[in-house]
């Protein structure tokens, strides 16, 4: 497109910028591959970027290719728009959270039957007290919600609360800030032992990943990481059918215009 004063690799500078020389063969590209064992020789040397990918995308490992060359992709963007460098553990860290993405979409059962999958409030059967929280962002213009239960391992209610976000339409935001006005209510009631539910698996991952000081909600995520250090918290993901009570309050209060409400009863 011309846009580009020049056809060099404006990251090593070294060669033409091709497809193949973005997402493969640059040497910021190429580190990732071999961290993931795709270092054979020929692999570095087709020519045409539509056997290469085919090649990859139907091979044994094809979630782990299609997760890399998306995320070489990513990183050359951020390098060249953005000006910054991912480490290679902030890559992997990345392309590992697509991979599982990848094998929840898209797993099958051996036998191709369906399979039936049962899922509740606390599908792990822990023993201590349940936090169950869910964020919502509907509408258009989309506007963000958020709410959690408090219940003992038993199902008796202890304590509920939701609220709407101003200024917000991110639903990974809403998720985060429903842990983290989950772990504050918890931290007030003198919870000492809680298990957390949320079905942001995106979320999750944010939370139990190393720090990453660039994340956009970095300050959100590290405030979360804080409270875990005043209680003994375990975060799980569960399904939406198991967060339905949640799903609702954020729902409804994404219509509203209450900025936090605590329900003791």
């Amino acid at each position: 497109m011309n846009i580009s004063t020049s056809a060099t690799c404006t990251r090593c500078r070294q060669h033409e910028e091709t497809f193949l020389h973005c997402v493969c063969d640059c040497k910021f590209s190429r580190n990732i591959w071999y961290h993931f064992n795709f270092n054979h020789s020929t692999f570095f040397y087709c020519l045409v970027p539509n056997d290469w990918l085919k090649d990859g995308l139907l091979g044994a490992h094809s979630f782990t290719f299609a997760a890399i060359v998306w995320w070489a992709w990513r990183h050359r963007n951020i390098m060249c728009l953005s000006q910054e460098n991912w480490s290679l553990n902030r890559l992997i860290f990345n392309i590992q959270s697509m991979i599982e993405t990848f094998k929840n979409c898209f797993s099958v059962n051996h036998n191709g039957a369906n399979e039936e999958r049962f899922t509740k409030w606390n599908d792990n059967n822990h023993s201590c007290v349940i936090l169950n929280v869910d964020g919502s962002c509907l509408g258009s213009p989309p506007r963000a919600g958020y709410g959690g239960l408090l219940q003992n391992n038993a199902g008796y209610y202890l304590s509920e609360f939701s609220g709407y976000i101003h200024n917000s339409t991110v639903i990974l935001y809403a998720e985060l800030f429903a842990i983290y006005q989950g772990l504050l209510l918890a931290k007030e009631n003198n919870v000492a032992d809680l298990v957390c539910y949320s079905d942001s698996m995106h979320c999750i991952n944010s939370i139990k990943g190393p720090t990453m000081k660039f994340h956009i909600y970095a300050v959100l995520v590290q405030d979360i990481k804080e409270l875990f250090d005043h209680m003994n918290v375990t975060t799980c993901h569960t399904l939406r059918e198991g967060n339905q009570c949640k799903d609702f309050l954020a729902k409804l209060v994404a219509s509203l215009d209450i900025d936090f409400c605590h329900h003791a009863s």
